[in-house]
């Protein structure tokens, strides 16, 4: 006996098999076409004890045949290989591998994998590993002038990460550093939380994430100063010759390095206080008027012979 559901609608059954059918005929009567591809190869370990060191090759060319219809989804969507390395492998070495066209992650059934270059892709493994490493922060630029920065009071916290990675790699290794800290145009510390870098292959164990303390201090210097001349003020009322010995000095300034640049011998006064001094001979010591910030650096002073005498002597 014919079940009910099956003796209903004839008719939309009749037509539905008619047009699965004619689907499946023009499916296999689709003209295929061939496609080249280069895809990326993804390795996997499941023994966590190895890492993977080398790999000859992280891309391969594939070429595809597909009916035509499929060629616009097989060129522009995401296709991978996709090869596993079992727990059997259990020591570090190099090995090689082919990938297998089940290992091409198609994204329709239809699509035929054709060929795979290269063939054959080595890899080399490492032991995995775990090292503490040093953290070293990693200036970039320099202060603004007359500015310096105090590496010896550079404060990290923490100063050192626990890493973990490919043996060969981390023995090499007994330091990292972190991303770039721009001190360009700095005139005051601060401070900047900052990333760990790490190679590629080694990962953190620990906090990646470094407080750093960056100290920025005025930078002090001495130049010389050549040939100064030397002025007389406050003239005595009386109407004498005055002589000074020497007329042009020497001497040494020190402070800060961004007004000491900028300091020339044409902006200095340099002089000698007559006041009311009378005729003689006097050792008077000289007076420089300075910016802020700077200073003699010799503490005794400059003295200079000064002869105050009658236009007739």
């Amino acid at each position: 006996m014919i079940p009910e559901w099956l003796r209903l609608n004839w008719g939309l059954k009749i037509i539905s098999l008619i047009l699965a059918v004619g689907l499946w005929y023009y499916a296999l009567g689709e003209e295929n076409i061939e496609l080249t591809r280069v895809i990326p190869l993804e390795v996997t370990i499941e023994n966590p004890q190895l890492t993977i060191a080398k790999l000859s090759t992280d891309v391969i060319q594939v070429t595809f045949s597909a009916p035509r219809s499929l060629m616009v989804d097989l060129a522009g969507q995401e296709i991978r290989a996709l090869h596993k390395i079992g727990p059997e492998i259990k020591a570090a070495g190099e090995y090689s591998f082919r990938v297998e066209h089940s290992e091409i992650l198609l994204p329709s059934f239809q699509a035929r994998v054709l060929t795979i270059e290269p063939e054959v892709v080595t890899i080399t493994l490492d032991e995995v590993i775990m090292q503490k490493l040093e953290i070293q922060p990693d200036f970039s630029g320099d202060p603004a002038i007359g500015y310096k920065l105090l590496k010896d009071e550079v404060r990290m916290d923490p100063n050192a990460i626990l890493a973990q990675g490919p043996k060969s790699v981390l023995e090499a290794m007994k330091s990292v550093k972190t991303e770039p800290i721009d001190l360009v145009g700095r005139i005051r510390s601060f401070h900047r939380t900052m990333e760990v870098q790490l190679p590629e292959g080694v990962k953190p164990m620990s906090e990646s994430l470094v407080d750093v303390y960056i100290p920025i201090r005025e930078e002090f210097d001495e130049k010389e100063f050549r040939d100064v001349p030397v002025r007389v003020l406050r003239v005595p009322e009386s109407n004498g010759v005055i002589t000074i010995e020497p007329e042009r000095v020497n001497f040494f300034l020190k402070g800060s390095k961004r007004y000491l640049e900028g300091l020339n011998s044409e902006d200095i006064l340099a002089f000698v206080d007559l006041g009311t001094m009378k005729k003689g001979d006097y050792d008077l010591p000289l007076q420089i008027v300075l910016p802020e910030n700077v200073s003699l650096k010799d503490k005794e002073p400059i003295m200079i012979k000064t002869r105050i005498s009658s236009a007739k002597d």
